[in-house]
């Protein structure tokens, strides 16, 4: 009877751990990620390249990752001058933190100097 007991108990926190793994795996799936989006023109292109790089560094904490960084292709509307960059995030969270709080915040008065921008973050659809 006692190896029934440790039987049930093993059965039981295996159980446990399932589910506890199942709950996880079910938050993370509904979690929306954020996108960083710019339509960029850059004005002076030494000054933006010296942006670019300590931009692309003040990323790392936040696992954040250039997704696309092109001219567009226009199919409607009026033409966007220079490129689209597009930076992905894993929370509208980490976006809005990363662009309010150094090193970035520091940085906006740079790219404001280097090139004519608008800038949006927005939130994605959950995954």
């Amino acid at each position: 009877m006692k190896q029934m007991g440790k039987f049930a108990v093993i059965l039981l926190a295996g159980c446990a751990l399932g589910a506890g793994v199942v709950q996880g795996l079910r938050a993370q799936a509904g979690k929306a990620p954020a996108y960083a989006i710019a339509a960029v023109e850059v004005t002076d292109p030494p000054a933006y390249q010296a942006y670019l790089s300590k931009a692309i560094d003040s990323l790392k904490p936040y696992n954040a990752h250039i997704i696309v960084r092109a001219k567009p292709d226009l199919k409607e509307g009026a033409s966007a001058q220079g490129n689209i960059v597009i930076t992905s995030f894993d929370s509208l969270a980490d976006a809005e933190k990363w662009y309010n709080t150094p090193p970035y915040k520091d940085l906006i008065a740079e790219r404001q100097k280097s090139a004519k921008t608008r800038f949006y973050i927005v939130e994605g659809v959950p995954q």
